[in-house]
């Protein structure tokens, strides 16, 4: 009994030998090690001489960390990730092909058969099949087939000549034209200078019917009478634009109110006696030796329009004149 507790006693002490002498080996090498490199730094590409660890004590987040953020992984391919609202095919299934059973005729006459198939348009572009007759009497036998099978057991041998006739017809277009609104000829206004007189309001207009032709001969087409001065000295011309129509265009023929020199009408300015400033001022002292049949203002509209015959004329009455008003006291086409 002695021996063994004497053995035991023995390996305890062995046991402390050794790791006494592996603590002092371990100081020793550390100290031997520090010899060589007492101090070291890292040597980074960043110049950057930050401790992460002291960084890391100074400022440790309260709650759990994790080890890697959840939000930087790559999302798998079937969420909605790189490219949002895109909807993923994870696969296509085949169709489904339905296979029809018909009747086909396992046997035919070895007779050439001869037929013509017309195709007819109708007006309403509806087109009518008429289906062939075959020459042969013999009817086909139809047999029931498998519609699996891709051999059907049957020879067929035709010859056919087919015509198609397209037969299409067209409706000619018309065009609708613009209808131009005209006031009825006012009994005031002749053809010929009566000193009975239409007065046109300022700022309105009126539209009348007219047969006027454009020939281009570079002579008068049309002449309007204003009202006669006082002592028949000729006449105190008020503004007044005139338009002649054909039913889609209107053409501005004469305009005396915005100086510019009319220079298709015996009211040019350029021509006119006693000059003014403005020259096309309102209610200006014509003389009748300036005019046509002592009142008469004419007008070549082959200068101004395309030739043509135009159904339509309209006079208005520039706002802002003196007397407020425009008078018409005769409307004549010249020959």
């Amino acid at each position: 009994m002695k021996t063994v507790d004497r053995e035991r006693l023995d390996w305890t002490i062995v046991v402390i030998l050794i790791l006494v002498l592996g603590f002092v080996c371990v100081i020793v090498a550390g100290q031997l090690a520090l010899r060589f490199s007492p101090t070291w730094q890292l040597a980074t590409n960043m110049e950057s001489h930050l401790d992460p660890n002291s960084d890391y004590l100074t400022s440790r987040p309260s709650g759990f960390i994790e080890p890697v953020d959840a939000s930087i992984l790559t999302q798998p391919g079937w969420i909605d990730f790189l490219t949002p609202g895109e909807s993923i095919i994870t696969g296509t299934p085949f169709p489904t092909i339905t296979a029809t059973s018909s009747s086909v005729p396992t046997t035919m006459s070895s007779q050439t058969a001869t037929h013509t198939a017309t195709v007819a348009a109708s007006p309403t572009n509806t087109f009518i099949f008429i289906p062939w007759t075959p020459t042969s009497t013999r009817k086909p036998k139809p047999t029931k087939t498998n519609p699996t099978s891709t051999n059907p057991a049957y020879t067929l041998t035709a010859t056919q000549n087919v015509t198609l006739t397209a037969m299409a017809t067209s409706t000619p277009t018309t065009q609708t034209p613009i209808l131009t609104p005209t006031d009825s000829w006012p009994p005031e206004i002749g053809t010929t200078p009566d000193d009975d007189v239409y007065t046109l309001p300022g700022g309105s207009s009126l539209t009348l019917n007219i047969n006027l032709v454009s020939n281009g001969d570079g002579s008068y087409d049309l002449a309007y009478y204003e009202r006669a001065a006082p002592g028949g000295t000729g006449v105190f011309l008020d503004w007044a634009i005139i338009e002649i129509g054909d039913g889609t265009n209107w053409y501005t023929v004469f305009n005396w109110g915005n100086n510019i020199a009319d220079t298709n009408s015996n009211m040019d300015f350029n021509i006119l006696p006693n000059p003014h400033d403005p020259e096309e001022s309102d209610q200006r002292d014509i003389p009748t030796s300036a005019l046509y049949n002592g009142t008469g203002i004419v007008i070549d509209v082959d200068a101004i329009v395309p030739p043509g015959t135009y159904s339509f004329i309209r006079f208005t009455a520039p706002a802002g004149d003196s007397d407020g008003q425009m008078e018409i006291d005769a409307v004549e086409v010249l020959p």
